[in-house]
C-alpha cells in the first residue's frame, strides 16, 4: 500500500501474534494493528497483511493464525481393531456439564470468533453456536429442541459486533428460539467501544435498521459523524474482533465461570477418566 512501510508492520505484527499463548485470528491482528496506529482502518491494509503473512506463513516465517473456514473432508479409517479402540479412547467423553443446574450456551456472531470459542473452552464441552451473521430457521429450530429436550434452565453467554444488525442479530436470535432462561450479551456496548477506544467505521446507511440504531445511540453518532449517503445518515460500525483476544477470552471465562460448578465439573472428568481406564483394560484384549 503507498505510504506504508510493510517490512516493520510484519516484524511487529509477528510479535503481537507470539505474544498470545492463545490463538487468534487474521481480524484480530488487524485490529490490535490498526489500534497501535501501524495501518489505516481500510479493506485495503487487511488484504495485503492477509497475503504478506500467509506467503510467510507458507515458509514458517510468521506465526500461525487461527483458521476455521477451511479444512480437509476424509472418512476416518484405522489400521485394524485396537487402532480404532485407541482412536475412540482417545475421543472418548461424556457430557460433562450434565450435572450442572444450568445448560450453559456460548454464542457470537461471526463464524472465525466461534472457532476460537471452541478451542478455548473445549475442555468444559459447551456448545457453541456461530449466528455468522442472522440465524435459520432450522438451526433456531434444532437449538430450541436440544435445551427443551435438556429441561435444565439454559443461558446463553452471547457476544456481537456494535452496528445496526449486529445488535438485532442477537436479539433476532434470542426472539426466535425463545427457550432462555438468561441472556448474558457480553458485548459490543457503547459504553465498550468507548472504553477500549475502538477502531469505528462507517456502517451501511441502507441497512433498514440504520434510523433506530442511531436514534437508540446518538452519542457515538455525534462523536464520529460519517455524513450521509443519498440523504440517509451513515451508521457506526464496530466489530468485536476487534477486542484484544485476551479480554475477549476473559469475557467468556468470568461469564462461565458465574454459573458452572467446578466441584461437579471436575467430579464429572473424574468420572470419564474411570470409564476411559475400562476402555483402555478393553483395548488390551484386542489384536493388534
Amino acid at each position: 500500500m503507498p505510504g506504508l512501510t510493510w517490512d516493520p508492520i510484519i516484524t511487529r505484527a509477528a510479535e503481537i501474534v507470539r505474544g498470545y499463548d492463545i490463538p487468534v485470528t487474521l481480524r484480530q491482528l488487524f485490529y490490535r494493528l490498526v489500534s497501535e496506529e501501524w495501518i489505516p482502518n481500510a479493506i485495503g491494509p487487511y488484504k495485503r497483511l492477509s497475503s504478506l503473512t500467509a506467503e510467510l506463513r507458507r515458509t514458517d516465517d510468521f506465526p500461525r493464525l487461527f483458521d476455521r473456514g477451511r479444512r480437509i473432508a476424509r472418512p476416518a479409517h484405522w489400521d485394524g481393531p485396537a487402532a480404532a479402540m485407541d482412536a475412540l479412547i482417545e475421543q472418548y467423553r461424556i457430557d460433562r456439564t450434565a450435572d450442572q443446574d444450568v445448560q450453559l450456551w456460548l454464542g457470537v456472531e461471526k463464524n472465525a470468533l466461534a472457532g476460537l470459542l471452541e478451542d478455548w473452552f473445549d475442555d468444559y464441552g459447551l456448545p457453541v453456536i456461530p449466528l455468522g451473521g442472522y440465524s435459520s430457521e432450522s438451526i433456531d429450530r434444532v437449538v430450541r429442541d436440544e435445551v427443551l429436550a435438556d429441561g435444565r434452565p439454559a443461558v446463553l453467554i452471547y457476544a456481537g459486533d456494535f452496528d445496526a444488525s449486529g445488535m438485532h442479530i442477537g436479539r433476532s436470535f434470542v426472539r426466535f428460539t425463545d427457550c432462555w432462561k438468561e441472556v448474558r450479551r457480553l458485548g459490543l456496548s457503547e459504553a465498550q467501544v468507548f472504553d477500549l477506544d475502538l477502531p469505528v467505521l462507517p456502517g451501511k446507511p441502507k441497512d433498514s435498521r440504520a434510523p433506530g440504531f442511531i436514534q437508540e445511540f446518538p452519542m457515538i453518532h455525534t462523536v464520529h459523524d460519517f455524513g450521509s449517503e443519498s440523504g440517509k445518515r451513515i451508521p457506526v460500525q464496530v466489530e468485536v474482533d476487534a477486542v484484544d483476544p485476551y479480554l475477549f477470552h476473559d469475557w467468556f471465562t468470568d461469564a462461565i465461570a458465574e454459573f458452572l460448578d467446578e466441584a461437579r465439573f471436575e467430579a464429572a472428568k473424574a468420572s470419564e477418566a474411570a470409564d476411559i481406564d475400562r476402555l483402555r483394560d478393553a483395548a488390551a484384549t484386542l489384536p493388534d
